[in-house]
């Protein structure tokens, strides 16, 4: 769901404002009563949620300064490279069968009859599969390449702005990709965390501990089999101790093998709901996009603000 409301709210900003001439449209067509007290305060509504919207990324765009990958902080992070394929994992769109790291695809059927006879298509009175399918986003993950430091990017709740598209028909149907390349510019703004290398505190040893002997208390018989030396059928106190020690071995060869990996870095999704963008432009053109869809919003709101207060003088 996240991914639907997110490509509806970042396939082409400019499609915002589509809405504001169907409203005003529908408006005309309902007569200037209905315009000024449903339509102007409607399209003053989606003004300021998307001067909001867009303002807040600005900001949170301007406000990150970019870093190189190879000494970036852990957390919130603003990243700029290639994007690239894994190299055993490549990724393919699902219709066209092409290379990609990224793609998003929809496909709706054509009403060619409707359209030859001028008859308008009523969307309540026909099932909405129909019309448009729900887009497939993949959820696999890819690389941003920064000279010699790689980071590994799960597009997972992303707001994803691709640089290609691409339609075509199929009988009935028009299949529409969208996506990203290898070798295409890439924009990061998320979360930044790192795995392996490190080797995982006493507080993290002993949560591992107690998850390795909780582990091992939900089978009893081999419990038993394995530390019931006396063989009365419990475990005594005795035999606890060589129980523990045995979980706190395990796991300390766990870390050692983990802090003996190669650490890797991962972008995802914010924990603290904060906007997670992935773009194909340089940080100052992201940062410029959002700034202008912003204000356009904001003048929007403020004509339909003005019409309507010059409405209700004038009535």
């Amino acid at each position: 769901m996240q991914q639907w409301l997110s490509w509806q709210w970042t396939r082409n900003g400019w499609m915002a404002f589509g809405l504001y001439l169907l409203l005003g449209i529908a408006g005309l067509k309902l007569g200037l009563p209905a315009f000024h007290h449903a339509i102007l305060p409607a399209m003053l509504a989606c003004g300021l949620i998307g001067w909001w919207l867009n303002y807040r990324r600005y900001r949170l765009i301007a406000d990150t300064p970019t870093a190189r990958a190879a000494s970036a902080a852990l957390g919130h992070v603003e990243l700029y490279g290639v994007a690239a394929n894994h190299d055993s994992a490549v990724n393919y769109s699902p219709y066209s069968g092409r290379r990609c790291v990224w793609y998003r695809c929809w496909r709706y059927h054509n009403d060619r009859q409707a359209i030859g006879s001028g008859r308008i298509l009523d969307p309540l009175s026909l099932d909405s599969a129909s019309l448009l399918s729900i887009p497939e986003c993949s959820d696999q993950s890819f690389v941003l390449q920064d000279g010699k430091q790689t980071v590994i990017i799960h597009p997972e709740g992303a707001e994803v702005q691709s640089p290609h598209r691409e339609s075509w028909q199929e009988g009935k149907e028009t299949l529409v990709e969208e996506w990203i390349d290898e070798g295409d510019p890439l924009y990061v703004l998320g979360q930044l965390s790192s795995h392996g290398g490190i080797p995982p505190d006493q507080q993290t040893f002993r949560q591992d501990v107690g998850a390795k002997l909780s582990e091992w208390k939900q089978d009893q018989p081999a419990l038993l089999r394995r530390f019931d030396l006396d063989g009365s059928g419990q475990i005594s106190e005795q035999e606890w101790l060589l129980v523990r020690a045995a979980a706190e071995r395990e796991v300390r060869q766990l870390h050692q093998q983990l802090a003996s990996t190669p650490p890797t870095l991962h972008v995802r999704q914010p924990e603290d709901g904060k906007p997670f963008l992935i773009n194909t432009l340089p940080p100052q053109r992201v940062a410029s996009c959002y700034r202008w869809r912003a204000w356009l919003h904001a003048l929007a709101a403020l004509l339909s603000f003005l019409a309507w207060l010059h409405g209700g003088i004038a009535g």
